[in-house]
């Protein structure tokens, strides 16, 4: 069995970093990409090695989990993506919550600044509050105006008068290889005062590319004058659309694979992409191809007759 090793297909040492990596997988890209010459084989090899190295070495690693975590010192989101992104273990951008912070537009007053504005009753307009002693007097700012004389109405519209917003992040993550719908995927805090963030996956179809239970398949409609003529069909793959010639004595209804052409393991080697093909039926036909495809029955209903008239006799 060849050992799968993508440091050697790169042509990098097990110390390579991750822009060490890239510039290897451009280089040796620019040598076996199939529009350059390449061969295809070695392409998806030196593809499925990158792609490997990446998800390992990304910097906001994701790990799998297969049920809901208990407790209540986390948080919960859903993370929407194709099945492509998932197939291949894409990267992503996601939004987390963070930690909330000053609002930029009213400075944390809660107060909107461009708002309505009336006179300080407390100071009654003046800015400031004077005391009347028996020896001396005592000039303060006003603490409900600051000083302007005026008080704010409306309160802020971006933090809704609370001084403070939220303080969201934007992440790149690279999806674990390995994760299937259903699947958990879990970003450990980076900082103190973190918590753990878990995502719940939503998956979504990508073109004809989809998922059904943990299996990746792609779907093809094919006319039945197609069908029946064996002629390539136009199947789209993880690696874009290639004409493929259905199998032998194949029927509508099942499957047929393209083996290591699936979604990645754990390890990085790959699963068999599976080929769904529907037959499509016109609902109506031309009276030319009805005259045609009468004939064919007789055709077809005089072989079955002699075949059976054969087999009798």
């Amino acid at each position: 069995m060849k050992v799968f090793d993508p440091y050697r297909i790169l042509g990098i040492s097990p110390e390579a970093n991750l822009e060490e990596i890239r510039r290897a997988f451009r280089e040796k890209a620019r040598q076996l990409h199939p529009d350059l010459g390449g061969k295809k084989e070695l392409f998806l090899e030196l593809k499925r090695s990158y792609d490997f190295l990446c998800a390992r070495l990304s910097p906001n690693r994701l790990r799998i989990f297969k049920e809901r975590p208990r407790g209540d010192n986390y948080l919960l989101s859903f993370l929407d993506v194709t099945a492509k992104e998932l197939a291949l273990g894409a990267t992503v951008t996601v939004v987390v919550p963070g930690k909330p912070k000053i609002c930029p537009h009213c400075h944390g007053k809660g107060q909107n600044p461009s708002g309505r504005k009336e006179k300080c009753l407390l100071c009654e307009g003046q800015g400031e509050i004077e005391f009347l002693g028996a020896k001396r007097h005592l000039k303060i700012v006003c603490p409900r105006c600051g000083g302007r004389g005026k008080v704010f109405v409306d309160i802020c519209p971006h933090c809704r008068g609370r001084g403070e917003i939220s303080g969201e992040r934007e992440l790149i993550l690279k999806l674990p290889l390995g994760a299937r719908p259903g699947d958990i995927l879990h970003l450990p805090p980076r900082e103190e005062n973190e918590v753990d963030i878990f995502f719940e996956l939503q998956v979504h179809p990508s073109g004809n590319i989809v998922f059904e239970g943990r299996q990746l398949v792609s779907r093809v409609a094919v006319s039945f004058w197609n069908f029946a003529l064996g002629r390539p069909l136009e199947v789209e793959t993880l690696e874009g659309y290639e004409k493929i010639f259905l199998p032998p004595r194949f029927q509508p209804g099942t499957f047929f694979t393209l083996p290591n052409r699936g979604p990645y393991r754990e390890d990085g080697s790959r699963e068999d992409l599976l080929i769904k093909v529907e037959v499509v039926f016109p609902l109506d036909l031309p009276p030319t191809a009805r005259k045609k495809l009468k004939e064919f029955a007789e055709i077809m209903e005089k072989e079955a007759q002699d075949a059976t008239s054969g087999y009798q006799s």
